[in-house]
């Protein structure tokens, strides 16, 4: 008996011992710029299998915490995961804090805030999906003082930094490829769920594009100008394959989110030698609704020893959001307006040329988000967009003196003696429409251990275009040509896209934890009707006259080890033609012809006039048939994390067929005499002319491209004892592209030959002939590989965040043309293709040889070129911070010698920028 109570008075006696020897960490959890206490907050000890949960007034305990200084992570969804490093412990003792979360990611940590701008980082190193994803947070973009999206995406790998920040030029993204037009044109770009789309812009030809630094963006990638950086909360790149909610691309997707709510009211300034910018956002609370505001001006000039060559940004946007149902249901209404002022009035320009674009662009939006249950949502999406396009180019023109015409139509009138020197003006002014709407449901549930995330869903979208569209004065055309005409957009179709999906997304513990997904997107572009039987007859179940295309995704990710998966993805995406590919201008060919007039002079003798006419021939190029396009992607990655750091691997193949490009056509027209002007009946071929080169093309789904390359990425958690988070990407892309064979490619001369011509090589012409040699279709390749280094540094006491950045670019290798052949492979005559063998193309002496420089590999560029940057950010008091950033700190140039014999720098000059911003609440709060 006196033994076990001796054994229980040492354990009670060890208890108080090892409860004197630990310490306790208590506190109150509570939201950002209110009182709200946070309940159900997740609080953990970093290294330590230790946590709990704050209560209902947002209170947590932790208990025997053995002395020491720990890293406390605190985690609830909706909120950014915080981090509060150095939390001192002490034996016998309670260490009290008081914690504020921001609403965010939960999945990024935020480590402090300086000023406004707040530093995160994500919670997992490795990848949560199969598909290659990457996220730039708003403390990001703040941080590297970005003006627009463009100056973001410099983050991305495989992005070479080739220009400073600002707004001098149009900007884009090449995701994996160099920017090709099938590339540019298939990236997509979604700005609060709305696509910013560049389909039904009209603005081709002959315009503010030529000659000009206004430059329009039809065909191509979307002006990323026109986005505010300072108004994103997140970016997410998808750079190969997409989710199956995202179509109508085959180069990836990038996808930008405006501020929400609890924004506090803020201003911030930038300045540096190209662009000044000054933004002004903030939230407030009126009738039950939660607003979100956001105003933007932004000042480029350019070459500032030019006067007149401007560009103006000025940016608004209004978020409105409700909840009802008891929060189930919110409901987001978004209204966007950008207007761009960009002006070239250089004085100096010997040609007098002028251009101002001055186009606005408006945006109305509204979601509904459903909470169905714990396990179900229903989303939809609605928006209007509407562009005002208004361009104008002034020039000096020089032409042959001759004669013009206004014919419009096909037809023959007498000459009009038109100045050799005039000045041109074109403007083109229209509206430019879309409206979209989007459903999807998602939904999670369980068949026995498999988890399945289920979304389904359609969208649909209409793009079209009215107003006067271009306009010149018929007798002083642009470039000194007849081949165009005035167009009014308000004639031309425009464009509508149906799309329905389906993924399941599955999530089970087979031999190793495994996410499976399989989905389907079905795209149809301008659909003409639904024939759900179709399938079973091998046919669209969409007719559509652009095509309908089947879009499958697969993915898998398995979890090896515990810090060890595998990645796999597969899929297909389509990209609809641009409307200015389906109804491209009118093709004219004004011809000089001759005519006679016979009359009688007053005294009764006869006498003839020679009168000089124009025969004009319209050529209606009217592409409504061409098909869009598809590329096919696969991917395979590996992720391995060592503690703080990890390590991914990403190989990818992209093959992207059947790209609308232009062909040029030979033309063949005829020279009459008309001995009776006007009479038609009586005149006479003159001449017989077939051009080679008339500048008459039709666009055809003829292009391809394959990219092939590998991604490595190491980057790791903020290291405790350093402050400091290292990030690590290298890039190689090999990009070869061309057009399909079996395409005429023709000459740019044509060849005459009289009956009986004998040749050198002894062959003798059988006929008159008029011909235009056509030749295989040559290829070109590019590599290059792009290596970007990041330090990024943090003084918590000092509230400073220092970044360092380099960039290495290697192996920069290109061949403008492969596969050569010289041989013709047939030639053009009278409208018909005619084949011929090598032997016949060497005796009619087609063959054509090329310049050595083109067809062998360009290796010109060493592999020295380094871009050091270096940004920091600096809080000066509660609420307000300064940056400052240095771009290409050495001012190395990198300037190489071309194999042209001439230099060339490939690094922008050194660059410079300052930023200050602040809470205007906590300003007002010091100064008081």
């Amino acid at each position: 008996m006196r033994t076990l109570l001796l054994f229980f008075v040492f354990v009670f006696a060890l208890s108080l011992f090892a409860q004197n020897q630990s310490g306790q960490i208590t506190g109150v959890i509570v939201k950002t710029d209110s009182d709200e206490r946070l309940s159900n907050v997740i609080v953990r000890i970093e290294s330590k299998n230790r946590s709990t949960k704050s209560d209902e007034n947002g209170e947590f305990i932790l208990d025997d915490v053995p002395p020491g200084n720990y890293y406390l992570i605190f985690i609830k969804k909706g909120f950014y995961s915080l981090v509060i490093p150095e939390v001192k412990v002490k034996a016998g003792k309670v260490t009290t804090l008081n914690v504020t979360m921001y609403p965010g990611n939960a999945n990024e940590f935020l480590f402090l805030e300086i000023g406004g701008i707040q530093v995160t980082a994500q919670r997992d190193l490795l990848p949560q999906e199969p598909e290659t994803i990457h996220r730039i947070s708003s403390g990001e973009i703040e941080h590297m003082q970005a003006t627009s999206l463009a100056d973001v995406l410099e983050m991305i790998p495989g992005n070479e930094k080739a220009t400073n920040l600002g707004l001098q030029s149009k900007q884009k993204i090449n995701l994996r490829n160099f920017g090709d037009a099938g590339s540019a044109f298939g990236t997509k770009i979604i700005l609060d769920d709305v696509p910013l789309s560049n389909n039904v812009d009209l603005q081709t030809g002959v315009g503010v594009n030529y000659g000009t630094k206004v430059q329009a963006s039809a065909e191509s990638q979307y002006d990323l100008r026109e986005i505010v950086a300072d108004n994103l909360q997140r970016v997410e790149v998808q750079s190969g394959a997409t989710s199956v909610e995202y179509g109508d691309n085959t180069s990836g997707v990038i996808i930008a989110t405006t501020r929400t709510e609890n924004v506090p009211t803020r201003i911030k300034v930038k300045n540096n030698p190209d662009t000044k910018e000054a933004n002004l956002m903030g939230s407030f609370k009126r009738w039950n609704t939660n607003f979100v505001y956001n105003l933007n001006y932004g000042y480029s000039e350019r070459d500032i020893r030019i006067k007149g060559d401007e560009f103006h940004r000025i940016g608004a946007s209004l978020k409105a959001s409700n909840y009802f149902l008891q929060k189930k249901l919110k409901m987001t209404q978004g209204l966007r307006f950008s207007r761009k002022i960009e002006e070239d009035n250089d004085e100096s320009d010997p040609e007098k040329t002028r251009a101002y674009n001055r186009d606005f662009h408006i945006t109305y939006s509204q979601r509904i988000n459903f909470k169905h249950s714990k396990n179900t949502t229903f989303y939809m999406r609605n928006f209007l967009d509407y562009k005002r396009r208004n361009s104008w180019r002034h020039k000096l023109e020089t032409r042959d003196l001759g004669y013009a015409t206004t014919l419009m139509e096909p037809g023959t009138i007498e000459g009009i003696f038109t100045d050799p020197v005039y000045f041109s003006d074109v403007r083109t002014i229209g509206d430019e429409w879309s409206l979209g709407f989007k459903v999807k449901i998602t939904h999670r549930f369980f068949t026995g251990k498999f988890l399945h995330r289920i979304l389904a869903g359609g969208e649909y979208q209409k793009e079209w275009n009215n107003g006067p569209g271009k306009q010149f004065d018929l007798l002083r055309p642009p470039n000194g040509g007849g081949n165009i005409r005035p167009r009014s957009f308000s004639d031309i179709p425009g464009i509508s896209q149906l799309s329905l999906f389906l993924e399941d997304r599955i999530t089970a513990r087979l031999i190793v934890p495994t996410t499976f997904n399989i989905g389907l997107r079905i795209d149809s572009y301008n659909p003409d009707g639904f024939f759900p039987i179709n399938p079973l007859k091998n046919e669209d179940i969409f007719k559509a006259r652009q095509g309908t295309f089947l879009n499958p995704r697969l993915g898998l990710k398995l979890k090896l080890f515990k810090d060890t998966q595998f990645r796999l993805t597969f899929s297909k995406a389509s990209k609809t033609p641009a409307l200015s590919m389906l109804y491209p201008e009118k093709f004219y060919l004004d011809v000089n012809d001759i005519g006679i007039i016979h009359q009688t002079l007053a005294d009764g003798r006869d006498t003839t006039i020679t009168v000089p006419l124009i025969s004009t021939y319209v050529y209606d190029r009217t592409n409504s048939h061409l098909k869009g396009y598809q590329s096919t992607k696969y991917e395979v990655g590996l992720d391995q994390r060592f503690g703080d750091f990890a390590l991914s691997f990403n190989g990818f193949l992209q093959k992207t067929n059947n790209i609308p490009q232009y062909l040029g056509i030979p033309l063949t027209y005829y020279r009459y005499e008309w001995p009776q002007w006007p009479d038609e009946s009586q005149k006479t071929v003159m001449e017989k002319v077939l051009i080679a080169s008339s500048g008459y093309k039709i666009a055809r789904n003829v292009g391809w491209v394959n990219n092939s390359g590998f991604e490595f990425l190491l980057r790791t958690h903020r290291l405790p004892k350093l402050n400091m988070r290292f990030f690590i990407s290298a890039s190689y892309v090999f990009s070869r592209s061309g057009k399909r064979d079996g395409v005429a490619y023709f000459s740019s001369a044509s060849r005459y030959y009289s009956a009986g011509d004998t040749l050198s090589s002894g062959w003798v012409a059988p006929e008159d002939m008029q011909i235009v040699p056509y030749y295989k279709p040559t290829t070109s390749w590019r590599q290059k590989t792009i290596i970007n280094y990041k330090i990024d540094y943090i003084a918590r006491s000092l509230g400073i965040w220092l970044t360092f950045r380099a960039q290495q670019v290697l192996w920069d290798r290109y061949l403008l043309l492969g596969n050569v052949t010289t041989h013709a492979i047939g030639y053009y005559k009278d409208g018909q293709l005619i084949p011929i063998d090598p032997q016949t193309s060497t005796l009619m002496g087609l063959d054509r040889s090329y310049d050595e420089l083109s067809t062998s590999v360009d290796d010109s560029k060493p592999n020295d070129k380094w871009l050091f940057s270096v940004i920091v950010s600096k809080s000066l008091f509660k609420g307000a911070e300064i940056s400052l950033f240095v771009e290409n700190i050495f001012n190395d140039m990198a300037y190489y010698k071309t194999r042209y014999g001439s230099y060339s720098a490939r690094n922008p000059e050194m660059f410079w920028g300052v930023a200050f911003s602040a809470k205007l609440d906590d300003l007002f709060k010091t100064g008081q």
